[in-house]
């Protein structure tokens, strides 16, 4: 399991969002599941802010 960052997070939104970048793609990138970065992307569109992971939560 990869630990995507903030940064990383809102890259990856930015890349599906905006440049019309494949999820495969960017899943490929940072060593996700397509299904994550559809789930980091739904997120997105609904609230219009970017998921951040809970800080609470081990790492």
């Amino acid at each position: 399991m990869v630990k995507l960052t903030d940064k990383k997070i809102k890259w990856a939104v930015e890349q599906v969002i905006n440049k019309g970048e494949s999820t495969e793609l960017v899943a490929a990138i940072y060593g996700v599941s397509r299904r994550r970065i559809q789930q980091l992307e739904e997120y997105y569109v609904e609230t219009w802010e970017y998921p951040m992971p809970d800080k609470k939560r081990r790492a």
